[in-house]
């Protein structure tokens, strides 16, 4: 009876010794687990971080960059598409018609173009506007709107003074003066505005980036070139082989 208590105390301790070395290695394993999840979710987050900021400075590349084409800075025209977005006008169909206003004005401007009977009509001297802030030139024409009743007119001047582009905008400039000077102060307090200065920063940043990734382009296909004689000869030989 003595002998069956020693043999059965000698397998607990073994078997327990055998638990705790099993416990020991998946202690081990789930730590190197948790630390691969730490890392991999650490690089995801780096990786979603560092798309966020390059996301950013697109953007505002391309606002400056726009701005610049228009005549206007990036603050005016970052308030302008903020005010545009919540009339329902697509940031794009903004640019381009601000863009044609420009045009359309300066011409005006000189006695000529489509839109100088369209600011007469409108009461609004046109060498005047042509030398204002695109910003507030069009707080002038916002004002101006309110006084046309018919919506059919209001129609027919948007496309004198910004082309196809105008019908999307009747509704920005029926805010009237006061509802469009409003939204253009809610973007710069939400910080949606950017000055010249700090755009002009981004651009360049931007535009390092962008060199950058050539170059290793540029590198990456120098090197395909380099191996591409190479790898025809191999892909010779290997199909003479199997050929043979």
């Amino acid at each position: 009876m003595a002998e069956n208590v020693n043999i059965t105390i000698k397998a607990f301790d073994k078997t327990k010794k055998g638990f705790g070395t099993v416990t020991a290695g998946l202690k081990s394993i789930t730590g190197a687990v948790f630390s691969m999840r730490t890392a991999l979710v650490g690089a995801a987050g780096l990786a979603g971080f560092g798309y966020l900021i390059k996301s950013s400075l697109t953007a505002t590349d391309s606002l400056a960059k726009t701005a610049s084409k228009i005549g206007t800075t990036a603050s005016a025209l970052g308030a302008l598409r903020y005010a545009a977005e919540l009339t329902g006008v697509a940031t794009t169909t903004m640019d381009m018609a601000l863009q044609r206003f420009t045009r359309r004005t300066a011409e005006a401007a000189k006695g000529t173009g489509e839109a100088k009977g369209a600011l007469k009509e409108l009461g609004v001297d046109a060498k005047a506007l042509n030398n204002m802030p695109l910003d507030e030139r069009m707080l002038v024409l916002a004002d101006a709107f309110g006084n046309v009743k018919n919506e059919s007119d209001q129609l027919r001047l948007a496309f004198k003074l910004f082309d196809s582009e105008g019908a999307a905008l009747v509704n920005t400039l029926g805010l009237g003066r006061d509802g469009l000077k409003d939204l253009l102060g809610e973007a710069r307090m939400l910080g949606l505005t950017m000055s010249d200065s700090a755009a002009k920063g981004v651009t360049k940043a931007n535009d390092s980036i962008t060199k950058l990734l050539s170059l290793g382009k540029g590198v990456k296909d120098q090197f395909s070139a380099a191996l591409a004689p190479a790898i025809e000869s191999v892909v010779i030989q290997i199909t003479d082989f199997f050929t043979a």
